[in-house]
């Protein structure tokens, strides 16, 4: 049985309670946590490079999230994709336009990429030039690094591993996972997600876990109500709830990105211990999630 195969019945209802118990369940968790909030010196600094430096990457990236996702939504080309259509239950390619292509999951984690890239770089430009930022921006930045990073990571490993090649498999055309904004989005997120994870100050913790999988639930929610009600689409077949197996699959996408960001966890504790070994350690983890070519002409699917 595949990942999107219907039963006798659908499974929303079992689906979207086990969903709704572990929205819950992580509420209340963060809302209980201490989360202790890091100096601005911390969050705004680098140990390794001058702080000029790290503020200057910081709005480049910035800029660059804010330039693609502008971008592709103005594209008057649109982009192809292969969503599976709502009311027929069929995989088919298709041409999404405007803010439609902001329905994407790839496209919500490069927005929380954006994000904390700007705000990171408002706090190293604040070191920069000696200014006080306030104290809940300090506060918020960690999350949004713990969401990019988390997020980042699944959304790399199911594009190179399980979207390519499963949509090769099906005989579509893999090419538009290729094209420009994609490469950004998939691929140079973690690239520049694990520089600044190297160089930069921020430190993430066991405890955020709960907001990368709190960004997943509210997408999962989103992309129900954006099948029904707005595009009539799921952009990932995996995530129809009415899916014999979705509250297994719902399951194992929060544990993905649970696992994902404990990856990251790692690489940044690593990074403190010895930056020399933890720079290794990213920079393999990144080597071994990202696709810069087609398939067909690297031979990944006999890799």
């Amino acid at each position: 049985m595949g990942l999107h195969e219907y039963g006798e019945r659908d499974r929303l209802i079992e689906t979207f309670s086990l969903n709704l118990v572990i929205l819950v369940v992580l509420l209340i968790l963060v809302l209980t946590g201490d989360f202790t909030v890091q100096s601005q010196d911390r969050i705004g600094g680098s140990r390794f490079i001058p702080d000029v430096m790290l503020a200057v990457f910081r709005t480049l990236a910035a800029g660059l999230s804010l330039f693609t996702v502008v971008s592709i939504c103005l594209d008057p080309e649109g982009g192809p994709s292969i969503p599976l259509f709502y009311e027929s239950r069929e995989c088919a390619e298709a041409v999404l336009f405007g803010i439609h292509r902001l329905a994407a999951f790839t496209v919500w984690s490069f927005i929380a990429f954006g994000f904390y890239f700007s705000l990171a770089a408002l706090a190293s430009w604040a070191q920069v030039f000696g200014w006080t930022v306030p104290s809940w921006l300090i506060a918020v930045i960690p999350p949004l690094f713990s969401i990019a990073c988390g997020t980042a990571l699944l959304v790399s490993v199911i594009v190179t591993y399980y979207l390519i090649p499963n949509n090769l498999e099906k005989g579509f055309d893999v090419a538009k996972y290729f094209l420009w904004y994609e490469i950004v989005m998939h691929n140079l997120n973690v690239i520049l997600l694990g520089a600044d994870l190297v160089l930069g100050g921020v430190d993430i913790t066991l405890g955020m876990i709960a907001f990368p999988v709190l960004f997943g639930i509210a997408y999962v929610f989103f992309a129900y109500i954006y099948a029904v009600y707005g595009g009539g689409i799921y952009l990932y077949d995996f995530l129809d709830p009415r899916v014999s197996r979705a509250p297994y699959i719902h399951i194992g996408l929060f544990v993905m990105i649970a696992f994902f960001y404990s990856i990251a966890l790692v690489l940044d504790a690593l990074v403190d211990l010895n930056i020399i070994v933890g720079g290794i350690g990213v920079a393999l983890c990144i080597y071994s999630i990202v696709r810069f070519r087609e398939p067909v002409r690297t031979g990944f699917l006999d890799s």
